[in-house]
């Protein structure tokens, strides 16, 4: 069966959610191997994640969330978490 075929956009969506794992893992001194050890994953898996050649399920994005003591959204929508809900709308 051939691989499956991602749009431009998912492609890239792939990428910006890995760079930010990446960067959010580095700020909290977390190495790549030790990291992949904590989420039961390769790390290969964890660094092809991180390079958008794979994408991160739900199930990992929880783990890595656990671990790195942060939001979903932090990874997901990194900009979302900029305006406070509690202020009013301009």
């Amino acid at each position: 069966m051939p691989p499956k075929t991602i749009s431009i956009d998912e492609q890239r969506e792939r990428e910006r959610v890995g760079a930010t794992l990446r960067e959010i893992r580095e700020r909290e001194g977390w190495l790549l191997g030790d990291f992949a050890s904590e989420l039961d994953i390769s790390y290969a898996y964890l660094s092809n994640i991180e390079a958008g050649r794979k994408p991160l399920t739900n199930r990992l994005l929880a783990k890595a969330c656990k671990v790195l003591n942060c939001r979903p959204l932090a990874i997901r929508h990194p900009d979302a978490g900029t305006t406070s809900t509690t202020e009013p709308a301009a």
